[in-house]
């Protein structure tokens, strides 16, 4: 029996629907936002390394300039999820601003750092760049806020534990010196680890010292990148050696 014409044509449709090709629509990518703030890796009297992190590879550029006002110039890092940007030809004994860039993404508000004087040590060891023009907030960045805290878990003679939280999930910083004016030293903890908790570890401390300290909770989940920090400068005091620890002491 001949096959009908109708049979014929379902059949040849088939095949040319087999045939085609299948559009493929490329997957959205990820939005870009910091996970980290900037900070100063480490500097001398000619350069800067600026580092910082986001939740999806991206490119690397700091906008910096001698005027906060104006931030012309232009280093770049290589692209990835860990940010290194190096910049060079600075001047020593001279303060720098800059602003983190990563794709579509910028950080928050404009920072500072100052190039060793000449003659001067080189800084070697991470520290805050301060934010000296802070950005505007959404609305949506005005909802995070610290909860409780910060908290005065644990202080010995030669470290401390300081704890808070907040509403969303975010960075986990402590900027901390002995000058509640200069609170140049960082300390962090690895971002959204404790959930709405966080817990940070000051080590290397000496017995018997006043530090000052304040805690920043930044580029919270779900609240476009942003940041909240505590209201004022708390203190503690480090036991002498031999003494007892501190326990779970609410921050002065």
């Amino acid at each position: 029996m001949k096959p009908s014409f109708l049979a014929v044509l379902i059949l040849l449709i088939g095949l040319a629907i087999c045939a085609s090709p299948v559009a493929v629509l490329p997957a959205q990518a990820a939005q870009v936002s910091f996970t980290s703030s900037p900070a100063i890796q480490a500097a001398d009297q000619h350069s800067a390394t600026i580092t910082w992190s986001t939740n999806t590879s991206s490119n690397s550029r700091v906008m910096y300039g001698t005027d906060p006002n104006n931030l012309t110039q232009v280093a770049e890092g290589t692209p990835g999820t860990k940010h290194s940007v190096k910049i060079d030809n600075l001047q020593p004994g001279t303060t720098y601003y800059f602003q983190a860039e990563a794709g579509e993404a910028e950080s928050c508000g404009v920072r500072s750092f100052s190039t060793p004087a000449a003659g001067q040590p080189p800084i070697t060891t991470p520290r805050v760049a301060p934010v000296v023009q802070k950005c505007t907030p959404s609305a949506e960045q005005q909802k995070l806020k610290i909860t409780n805290g910060p908290m005065l878990e644990y202080v010995e003679s030669a470290s401390a534990v300081i704890a808070w939280s907040t509403n969303a999930k975010g960075s986990t910083r402590v900027m901390y010196s002995t000058d509640p004016n200069n609170l140049t030293q960082l300390a962090e903890a690895p971002w959204g680890a404790g959930g709405l908790t966080h817990r940070v570890k000051l080590q290397n401390l000496q017995p018997n010292t006043t530090y000052y300290f304040k805690v920043e909770t930044g580029q919270a989940q779900g609240l476009q990148g942003a940041e909240v920090e505590s209201p004022k400068v708390y203190s503690f005091k480090t036991p002498p050696v031999g003494a007892p620890p501190l326990r779970n002491q609410a921050a002065h």
